[in-house]
């Protein structure tokens, strides 16, 4: 796997307390991935921080960031927020208090499996400013493949669709976001998104109180056409 710069700029404050990495490389390049991501988004929740610090948690395939950094958006001083990826990507995560362990608070967020692993623990301080900015993935032979695959699992869930739009899309990403035209009329979905293992699409939801002519404007200022 190519290791993006924003992984090289990423540099370790202490030793982790087992043998390995800690972090590693593809859960570095996940997390800047998904910063570089979110920063195309309507809400970025590290906006105006050219720096942040993290604590990182490993246990198996997971790693966790914590990151200590006060985010303004939440408008709360004591809340901080978290990251948790696994071998396909991003896996969750979500806010804590400032009271509560950082450890304790990416475990709370972590899967049940591999509870038994030793945890590795360390520290890393990443510069935002140094992450590229998000482009699509090459729409190599790979690329395609998955496109395929796609377009194959939503005409699965809708039946016989007339047109799929999706947002053009990075194989690092981790949701896809869908403009399908049926008989009976429009539809837009979004789906959580793994592009190393089927279904591609899970847990798939519409968008609560957001304008549909904002989510089409969004799909079709970068679309890539399945059918």
């Amino acid at each position: 796997m190519r290791i993006s710069r924003a992984v090289w700029a990423a540099s370790l404050l202490s030793v982790p307390n087992l043998t390995g990495a800690c972090p590693d490389a593809t859960a570095l390049q996940f997390f800047t991935h998904q910063i570089a991501y979110e920063r195309i988004l309507e809400s970025f929740d590290l906006m105006g921080l050219p720096l942040i610090h993290t604590d990182v948690w490993v246990r198996g395939p997971s790693t966790g960031f914590y990151v200590r950094e006060e985010i303004k958006e939440f408008n709360n001083p004591s809340i901080r927020i978290t990251y948790l990826f696994g071998r396909d990507g991003l896996q969750g995560g979500g806010s804590c208090a400032v009271g509560k362990s950082w450890r304790q608070c990416i475990e709370d967020f972590a899967p049940a499996e591999n509870k038994s692993d030793a945890i590795a623990t360390c520290a890393t301080t990443i510069d935002l400013r140094a992450i590229p900015a998000w482009r699509p993935s090459p729409n190599d032979q790979k690329k395609k493949q998955i496109a395929n695959e796609l377009r194959r699992e939503i005409e699965a869930r809708f039946q016989s669709p007339e047109e799929i739009v999706i947002r053009d899309f990075n194989l690092m990403d981790n949701q896809i976001t869908m403009y399908v035209k049926m008989p009976d009329g429009d539809y837009f979905q979004g789906c959580g998104f793994y592009a190393n293992k089927e279904p591609h699409c899970e847990g798939w939801h519409l968008f609560g109180q957001a304008p549909l002519s904002r989510i089409r404007k969004w799909i079709f200022a970068r679309p890539y056409r399945l059918k």
